[in-house]
């Protein structure tokens, strides 16, 4: 089996590569990163990605205009969006998009692992360390 491909977009470079970080050393993928809504339209046309966690509010095009546009012409990926705003509104939003699940700011190692094991286990696509 090949290692599930993950795409991590956030207009915050920290939160980017600490999200790569998390995954990179503790679920068997392989990660790309992306800064922004339209970069990570342009990845997902170039490339086929088992999941994308994507933050909720970035400058230009947001996570939920991400999803929407994406589900046209990627219906396979599976997004895990992210957001710092706590909101049932926020969450409702994404996951009326398309998402599969949501996360808020901050984010734990071990929610963020939990999460993508499971969104990718129930894909088929999780290879345990």
């Amino acid at each position: 089996m090949q290692k599930p491909k993950v795409l991590v977009v956030d207009d915050e470079v920290d939160v980017r590569e600490r999200l790569s970080n998390i995954l990179s050393r503790n679920i068997e993928c392989e990660v790309s990163q992306a800064s922004s809504g339209e970069q990570a339209l342009e990845e997902l046309k170039k490339s086929c990605f088992d999941l994308v966690v994507l933050d909720i509010k970035m400058p230009g095009l947001s996570g939920i205009d991400v999803i929407k546009e994406a589900a046209k012409f990627t219906p396979q990926t599976a997004f895990l969006a992210i957001s710092a705003y706590d909101s049932k509104e926020v969450a409702d939003g994404a996951l009326n998009a398309g998402a599969v699940d949501f996360l808020h700011k901050p984010l734990s190692k071990e929610a963020v692992e939990l999460k993508v094991k499971d969104i990718l286990s129930r894909r088929g696509k999780y290879l345990p360390k």
